[in-house]
């Protein structure tokens, strides 16, 4: 067992996982940013642009409560080290087909969609690790791997572009490759325990079904997962619309836009360093606490004023990162360990669902009417979700049986 300590970054086990992660979060940074402009060589078409961003989407869509189930099933040790091994070679696929002339707009996307099936492993397995590894600091252990995908996810496609001035977006796609070997000499430091879970005498798909109903199970529950579709929506389109209003109506040149939309990023920095402070406080009321804050930067983006912007954003962003910590910290906490992989891919298709819907629904909004009648319904959302938040019993939800027992 770890011993609690102030910080989950004195944790040598912590800090040794943290490091292959952020390589390989980098990695995948570049190879989504690789991905697309591999696909624009090959064909000149924006509309498999677009076919690619739904293509690496649909995993998590459609397979997320097998991939679940499947995990469950299996030590995840393996399953991490096998699915990081995969994607490494398929990486690499792509790679010799490109300078053997046989890579096609088509085979790009079957192996891309591959890789994002593959990764659905990977990541479902390190949410089942992480109460393992760290079982007394479950929460600053998500914030703490949070803020090395944040740390990622902004610093990613910056180095991704530096690296394009000099190299092709084909040698991005080897640098991820590269980047599995890097995670997997990490997880091999971290000395990973074998740990299998006594699975009851049930088939695969009585185990997918079994996850969906343990997902639903209780009031508490059922309620958590609608204000979850209901934050997401509220959260999802956002940035785009925003970015849309800033190019189209107050016309900002793509510098600024970029420094606008830069403030989300510390908003999501401010989030990670907030739960030092936080983490004493019950779960049910840091989830509370999140969706105000989501509240409030809606509210601030339907104020005039461009420079009221980041403000916005950065209150959204740091809103949807405490959320993004507390969903995940909430199901490792309150999930019985067998179906921890399952429950979470549960909330990740309900969170992948609410996107697109919200996504599709406010820009048409924006079309026909403007910016800030899509913001008010938004708003609306947030609103809906923080009282039935509010009026539930997840403000007081503490007890590792409560969630799954109450009558």
């Amino acid at each position: 067992m770890d011993k609690i300590s102030n910080s989950i970054w004195r944790n040598p086990r912590f800090t040794t996982y943290a490091s292959g992660t952020l390589f390989n979060s980098l990695g995948n940074a570049w190879f989504d940013l690789a991905l697309p402009l591999l696909i624009y060589s090959l064909t000149k078409s924006l509309s498999l642009m677009g076919v690619l961003t739904v293509i690496v989407q649909l995993p998590k869509i459609l397979l997320g409560p097998f991939i679940g189930a499947m995990v469950d099933r299996l030590n995840p040790k393996k399953v991490i080290f096998s699915s990081y091994i995969l994607q490494a070679l398929l990486a690499i696929l792509i790679v010799c087909f490109y300078y053997m002339g046989m890579l096609n707009a088509w085979l790009l996307l079957i192996l891309g969609f591959l890789i994002k099936s593959i990764d659905l492993f990977a990541r479902s397995s390190n949410f089942v690790l992480i109460p393992v590894l760290y079982p007394n600091q479950k929460i600053e252990a998500n914030a703490g791997f949070t803020t090395v995908w944040t740390s990622s996810m902004l610093t990613g496609p910056v180095l991704g572009g530096l690296l394009l001035t000099f190299l092709a977006p084909i040698d991005l796609v080897l640098l991820d490759a590269i980047t599995f070997g890097i995670m997997m000499f990490f997880l091999y430091l971290v000395r990973i325990p074998n740990k299998k879970i006594k699975m009851p005498d049930k088939t695969f798909f009585q185990d997918v079904a079994q996850g969906l109903k343990i997902s639903f199970k209780t009031r508490t529950l059922r309620i958590f997962s609608l204000s979850v579709f209901l934050i997401t929506f509220a959260v999802a389109p956002v940035t785009t619309i925003v970015i849309y209003y800033l190019k189209a109506s107050l016309h900002f040149t793509d510098s600024q836009i970029g420094f606008i939309t830069a403030t989300a990023g510390f908003g999501m920095f401010s989030a990670t360093l907030l739960f030092r402070i936080l983490k004493k406080l019950k779960l049910g009321f840091i989830i509370n606490l999140a969706y105000s804050v989501i509240c409030i930067g809606l509210f601030i983006l339907l104020m005039p004023g461009w420079f009221l912007i980041p403000i916005g954003l950065f209150c959204m962003s740091c809103g949807s990162t405490m959320y993004a910590i507390c969903r995940a910290t909430f199901v490792q906490k309150h999930c019985p360990t067998e179906y921890l992989a399952r429950v979470n891919s549960t909330f990740q298709m309900i969170e992948q669902t609410a996107n697109p819907l919200s996504m599709s629904l406010m820009v048409t909004i924006v079309g026909i009417y403007n910016i800030r009648v899509a913001i008010f319904i938004l708003l609306l959302m947030g609103i809906i979700s923080l009282i039935i938040s509010l009026t539930s019993k997840l403000k007081s939800v503490e007890s590792n049986n409560q969630v799954y027992t109450e009558g």
